[in-house]
């Protein structure tokens, strides 16, 4: 079971596999939140709008755009 101990271990563990796979959040201020990929910026998320399911088709996606560029 995940151990929450302050709001970057709650953002770490709404990334789920995708932390493990370089993506990381972090929070600008009370209303956004950045994803990013290694050091590229990906995504930009209003905290009220965000979901896990939003999140990591984002990742996803991403991912699947990388793949498509190296091919």
């Amino acid at each position: 079971m995940a151990e929450y101990t302050g709001l970057q271990s709650i953002l770490n563990a709404a990334l789920g596999p995708y932390q493990a796979k370089g993506f990381r959040l972090v929070e600008q201020d009370d209303h956004i939140t950045i994803l990013f990929y290694r050091d590229e910026r990906v995504a930009v998320f209003s905290q009220t709008g965000m979901t896990i399911p939003a999140l990591h088709q984002t990742c996803q996606e991403h991912l699947e755009r990388l793949e498509a560029a190296h091919v």
